[in-house]
């Protein structure tokens, strides 16, 4: 048996499983949990950012506290779920002032707010590494939860916003010059780049939709990369995945020439907390009526398919897309996983 860091998070679930007790086996492979059978359902999720694996250069601890709580109710968000409270666990280093300490708190507030929910508290500690955790729970009270094993050949698969920015903006600041002298990163590209990273947003609305009118066979966030996300949604519907388009964010898109590093830059970043989602043909124009009536647009990039596994055409050839993108226990961009 290899050291964490060798064999990565996916084989790390793998090692977990057997332990759980989730209320299904399939929900032994999700990060937000049912914890009653009849409506309205409530959930709960438990997300971990720790200083080794996620904290980024010159980002501030406002902006950390706040991201904590995006991540947090971003898997609440892929169930359509609507988050009620927030609890959090603050253990600090030394190098964490009180200063420090109240802009983390003033951070996780203010988001909350902005999700329209309570930070109730919860608890602190200290230690060698700062790691602050968070405890959503949420209700669907219209509606059911979305799986992420729902999804059925012909299903069309759908994204929320666009990809590429986390990208460019993880390859900076960890200085791993994936795209040096490839792209031209403007300074408007710089700063919205930075920004995607520091103050992501939880799709909550468009979660909320996709449940309240059974619009989704599968649903999944895109916290660890595109490419990740779609591994499990066919991993766990026993299907394959056929993408079409790639969702490359606007500005990317006039900026660059080359259709492979749009695909790497789409696929392999990590950090959005966008969602990623199949829908049934028959339920498609709903979709885009329900969705566009609350100015919520969506991308199509691709569908589901027999063969299982992750392909794409987009290139003009059947290719297949590695299982690829930020990895904590190994804290590296492109980890196969």
């Amino acid at each position: 048996m290899g050291s964490l860091n060798q064999i990565g998070e996916k084989n790390i679930i793998k090692l977990l499983q057997p332990y759980l007790e989730s209320v299904k086996d399939s929900e032994k492979n999700e990060d937000a949990f049912l914890y009653t059978s009849r409506p309205p359902y409530r959930m709960i999720n438990v997300d971990t950012m720790s200083r080794y694996s996620d904290f980024l250069p010159r980002q501030t601890y406002f902006q950390i506290g706040a991201k904590l709580v995006t991540l947090t109710f971003s898997d609440l968000a892929a169930k359509g779920a609507t988050p009620d409270f927030f609890l959090s666990s603050l253990v600090t280093d030394e190098l964490i002032t009180t200063f420090e300490l109240e802009e983390i708190a003033k951070g996780i507030k203010k988001a909350t707010q902005r999700y329209r929910t309570k930070y109730l508290g919860g608890d602190l500690g200290a230690a060698e590494e700062a790691v602050f955790t968070g405890i959503g729970l949420g209700t669907i009270r219209k509606g059911t939860p979305i799986p992420r094993n729902g999804a059925q050949v012909g299903d069309l698969l759908y994204v929320t916003n666009s990809f590429g920015l986390t990208s460019i903006g993880l390859s900076q600041l960890l200085k791993t010059n994936n795209y040096k002298n490839q792209i031209k990163i403007t300074e408007e590209i710089g700063i919205l780049a930075l920004k995607a990273l520091y103050e992501p947003e939880a799709q909550i609305k468009t979660g909320q939709l996709l449940s309240k009118y059974s619009l989704a066979s599968s649903c999944i966030d895109s916290s660890d990369g595109l490419a990740i996300s779609l591994h499990w949604l066919a991993q766990l519907s026993q299907k394959g995945i056929l993408i079409e388009e790639v969702p490359i964010d606007p500005l990317l898109d006039t900026q660059i020439k080359s259709k492979e590093q749009k695909l790497h830059l789409t696929m392999f970043g990590g950090e959005e907390f966008e969602l990623v989602f199949t829908v049934p043909i028959p339920k498609e124009e709903e979709l885009i009526k329900r969705l566009s009536k609350n100015n919520i647009f969506v991308k199509k990039i691709g569908q589901i398919i027999n063969t299982e596994g992750v392909f794409t055409n987009y290139l003009g050839e059947l290719t297949s897309i590695p299982r690829k993108g930020w990895d904590s226990f190994s804290k590296s961009l492109y980890h196969e996983i």
